[in-house]
């Protein structure tokens, strides 16, 4: 009784198909049918088969012309964006003191600056997305491993026409979600493919193209940090300013289309404006990038990104007024014994300050993430083949 299927959606997103020819796909072997979907997350062809190999292939043959889409076409356009998002003053959610007074007639040996970029990542997770769904006499069962099993009832009674009640969610194990199944693309498309299948149900697998193709990614930011030095070496003032595509508005047009994003968004700060550092004039700023490119939850999502800007800067800092990496954390933490304890403890771990042989280095880097106070030391190796990874504490 099993059908089986996969998609084919469009490369860009929210695009719609300016034209499409389905006859190829549709004559091979095995194909059942070829149906249209639309859904929040965009637009695309669902391909019902006999089994999956016949479901791929004919998702392949598929022909399609694409709208243009409502963001920009080429990554560095995309950075441009982010850094124009830059030039305007954001929501400051960390602003102790006076920043500009204190960057005011600065000399500019007292100076220390860096700008820090990482890319849009996929979840990537061990299984691509996949969802099983049937519709037979008015009631929609379906199988997927989810991290909301309530938005998958709600949203997939919604596509199909049905009320909630209707509708039982099966969650299974994950194989991984990463914050990648908080979205509902792979469940919402199984149900439309299940509406068009008779009462059988549709096991539909995405390939792992599809899957890299059409995420939820983690954003892509850029950072412009500047810093000034005291004459001891520590930093009088810190500002931060970090542009980034909004996770929460893009997630609510996905999700909950009918709501728009209120106020700043927290998470493009996330690891940078909440870290126990004391700094007399300390200023992070968030500013949300114009690019809809689809973003969403990825282990961690802000922290993952500020926790490298923030202490990526801290050892410029340490550089810059020449004082030792850790004992840097320690002074700027000496407010917040528990993280000086985290940071003592990883150094005493890694033996901290003893000299290693030529080409060998230490780096530590600490950060405060969902209640954790974090401190990390890795001990690296110049070789011929690279930086290589020896220890990590």
């Amino acid at each position: 009784e099993m059908l089986y299927g996969t998609v084919k959606m469009s490369p860009r997103f929210w695009s719609k198909p300016v034209s499409a020819d389905l006859s190829k796909a549709a004559k091979m072997p095995g194909v059942v049918k070829i149906v249209p979907i639309e859904t929040s997350y965009g637009h695309g062809f669902g391909v019902i088969a006999e089994n999956t190999w016949a479901a791929f292939r004919a998702a392949e043959a598929i022909e399609a012309k694409w709208a243009d889409p409502e963001y920009p076409l080429d990554s560095a356009a995309i950075d441009e964006a982010m850094k124009q998002a830059l030039t305007t003053k954001g929501s400051a959610l960390r602003n102790d003191g006076d920043v500009d007074t204190a960057f005011a007639d600065t000399p500019r040996e007292k100076i220390v600056e860096a700008d820090y970029a990482v890319p849009y990542l996929a979840h990537a997770t061990m299984e691509p997305m996949n969802a099983t769904a049937r519709l037979k006499d008015g009631a929609l069962d379906i199988w997927c491993g989810n991290q909301a099993p309530t938005l998958v009832r709600q949203l997939c009674a919604n596509a199909v026409g049905i009320e909630q009640d209707k509708v039982t969610v099966h969650t299974t194990f994950l194989g991984g979600g990463f914050g990648r199944r908080v979205e509902m693309d792979y469940a919402l498309c199984a149900a439309l493919m299940a509406n068009e299948a008779g009462g059988r149900p549709v096991k539909v697998t995405w390939t792992r193209e599809e899957d890299m193709r059409h995420d939820a990614y983690r954003p892509a930011a850029i950072g412009k940090f500047q810093a000034r030095l005291g004459d001891d070496g520590l930093p009088v003032a810190v500002e931060m300013k970090i542009s980034s595509p909004s996770m929460i508005a893009s997630t609510l047009r996905r999700l909950f289309p009918s709501l728009s994003a209120m106020g700043p968004d927290k998470t493009i700060v996330d690891g940078a404006y909440d870290q126990p550092y004391t700094i007399p004039n300390y200023r992070v700023s968030g500013i949300a990038a114009p690019v809809s490119i689809p973003v969403g939850s990825w282990r961690s999502v802000g922290s993952s990104i500020n926790g490298f800007f923030h202490e990526g800067f801290m050892d410029e800092i340490a550089a810059a007024g020449k004082i030792d990496p850790v004992e840097l954390r320690k002074k700027l933490m000496a407010a917040y014994p528990s993280a000086v304890k985290v940071v003592e403890t990883v150094a005493g771990m890694a033996k901290w300050g003893e000299a290693l042989p030529a080409g060998k280095a230490k780096g530590m880097a600490f950060t405060l993430s969902f209640g954790s106070w974090v401190g990390e030391i890795v001990q690296v190796a110049d070789t011929p083949a690279g930086i290589r990874i020896e220890k990590v504490w």
